[in-house]
């Protein structure tokens, strides 16, 4: 598993208001699908982040066929930011269900959490795609 370090957990929390990330999957054919995903985006430790499945049809999917996923956190003035790729696990029950269900639109059924595997720059210039853990 690759670790965020305090920069990048610093940026992923500076990024909370307003939050937004870009999750990508791709069903068991290989099909890609991007999604926006605004609700409920958190750490939950140095490997781990989490999102709410809000209006997550195809994205659910997905995750069911193949659970390699990919998010993207970009700051929109800087123009920086992280990609993560990891495995995804949906979670339909428990606290953290439970948290997100306070903060969010009460008919919330399931939040993703992504299990990191590796991270990657996003960025311009020569260091561009590259690999950070």
């Amino acid at each position: 598993m690759a670790k965020l370090t305090e920069e990048m957990k610093k940026f992923f929390n500076e990024q909370r208001d307003p939050s937004m990330v870009f999750v990508g999957t791709a069903s068991k054919e290989g099909t890609p699908n991007v999604v926006v995903k605004g609700t409920f985006i958190k750490l939950l430790d140095d490997e781990t982040l989490v999102y709410a499945d809000v209006y997550s049809g195809k994205t659910l999917k997905n995750i069911a066929e193949n659970p390699q996923v990919t998010m993207a956190a970009v700051n929109t003035k800087t123009f920086k930011g992280y990609q993560f790729k990891g495995k995804a696990e949906v979670v339909t029950s428990g606290s953290l269900l439970d948290e997100a269900k306070g903060l969010k639109p009460p008919q919330l059924k399931s939040v993703t959490k992504i299990k990191v595997e590796e991270i990657y720059r996003l960025d311009y210039g020569p260091k561009a795609g590259e690999k950070l853990a």
